[in-house]
């Protein structure tokens, strides 16, 4: 179970966040508030895996207020910033900030935050066993380049009988079959979703229910657009991801 704290300072909204939340499986609203300060107070007694911060709030404003979770309490939660206000992107970023959420939510965009939490801690549990990231070689322009699978990896493809990686330096070609690469990447947080297209799971930003029972994914700082997950990885997919 997933505990969470929904910080708003406006009651309707704070309502429809928590509503959202709740459709979730293993999602439980431990506290809801509509101050900065109530948060913290909260959390001073008692614990939460995950903490919706508003930013323009009276008192204590969000970025201040998540400044004062990283500084003081012991088990921090991990931060999604949920605004109406996108300039404070950047500083979310400085701060490590799990997600950044605009308003009006959505509840795919909901739903692909608590994908990113729930896949950061199945990483962190990999990485108990792992003291390095799985190295990806690629072979390009006659030398050969090192790519962190976890961090560094979105998408792989098959398309028309060649295999492209889309990477954060580039997409490369590579000769390694479909079916090769998705035993090299299990266990490392990447998934088969269609039979062309293994995906990076904690790359994942939205999920978008499509036709007969499927979905679509738009991924993380990746070129290739609406990404498939058909009927026959579906299940396996939804089990993954705790649908």
């Amino acid at each position: 179970m997933i505990r969470i704290i929904v910080v708003d300072d406006e009651f309707p909204t704070r309502q429809e966040l928590a509503s959202l939340l709740l459709n979730i499986k293993d999602v439980e609203i431990v506290a809801e508030c509509s101050l900065g300060q109530e948060a913290l107070d909260f959390l001073q007694k008692d614990t939460a895996d995950l903490i919706y911060l508003d930013i323009e709030m009276p008192q204590i404003n969000g970025i201040e207020t998540a400044k004062i979770i990283k500084s003081t309490i012991k088990n921090p939660p991990e931060i999604v910033f949920a605004t109406g206000f996108d300039q404070f992107a950047v500083t979310a970023f400085e701060l490590n900030a799990l997600d950044y959420i605009l308003k009006p939510y959505t509840q795919e965009r909901i739903l692909a935050s608590i994908m990113r939490y729930r896949n950061l801690k199945r990483q962190l549990s990999e990485k108990k066993s792992s003291s390095e990231y799985l190295k990806f070689p690629i072979w390009h322009n006659e030398k050969m380049i090192l790519l962190n699978a976890e961090t560094e990896i979105s998408l792989i493809k098959s398309e028309q009988q060649r295999i492209l990686v889309f990477s954060e330096k580039g997409v490369f070609e590579i000769n390694t079959p479909l079916k090769e690469l998705e035993q090299k990447l299990k266990g490392h947080g990447f998934l088969r979703t269609h039979k062309c297209y293994i995906v990076n799971i904690n790359k994942v930003r939205e999920v978008v229910p499509w036709f007969n029972d499927t979905f679509v994914l738009t991924l993380e700082n990746c070129s290739q657009k609406d990404i498939p997950v058909s009927r026959h990885y579906i299940q396996e997919f939804k089990k993954y991801v705790n649908l």
